[in-house]
């Protein structure tokens, strides 16, 4: 295994409800010292690609006011005080979309940016997806409901009409259980 850095000291800058910003001092392996390595505490993430019972793709579309832009992405969101990813996909599914499934399961665990953020995202594929009530967003969320087939998904990826990251990553890891492979080099 290879070791891991020494956190020497730590000090916290920022504490909201959402985000802990803090600042370490480490000592890394070979005895070297990082005197200020920043780091973002986020809670779990989670998110889910919600597949319908005609096989279409459930996606919203929500203004991202950081980069000031719309995106279509597929629901989620962070885990609540200790909630379970499992739980916080279903819900946010729910809530964003007004669709719930027959089915839920996990298909990968990703790192959004391990250079400065220390939480997983677990992205969960959700079969038979109906809608059940219409989407009760967080307050202040501006988000539409899309669907689309998958090959329209993948279509949208490479047309730069999906390019948020983590998205991408998590349908990536779906694609399979969505019966589409990419070939292995």
């Amino acid at each position: 295994m290879k070791p891991k850095w020494k956190i020497l000291s730590s000090e916290e800058i920022l504490k909201t409800k959402l985000i802990r910003f803090r600042v370490d001092k480490c000592e890394l392996p070979d005895g070297r010292i990082m005197p200020r390595y920043y780091v973002l505490e986020f809670p779990e993430w989670a998110n889910v690609v919600p597949v319908t019972e005609e096989g279409k793709i459930v996606l919203v579309e929500q203004y991202r006011h950081a980069i000031g832009e719309w995106h279509l992405e597929i629901p989620g969101g962070t885990t609540d005080h200790g909630e379970d990813t499992k739980r916080a996909a279903l819900r946010e599914l729910v809530e964003e979309t007004g669709y719930a499934p027959e089915d839920i399961r996990l298909v990968g665990i990703h790192a959004p940016n391990p250079a400065m953020q220390n939480n997983r995202m677990h992205t969960y594929i959700a079969y038979n997806c109906k809608k059940i009530q219409e989407p009760t967003p967080d307050e202040f969320e501006d988000l539409r409901v899309v669907t689309v087939t998958v090959p329209e998904l993948i279509d949208k990826i490479f047309k730069g009409e999906i390019n948020h990251s983590i998205v991408i990553a998590s349908i990536l890891y779906a694609l399979p259980a969505l019966g589409f492979h990419l070939p292995r080099p």
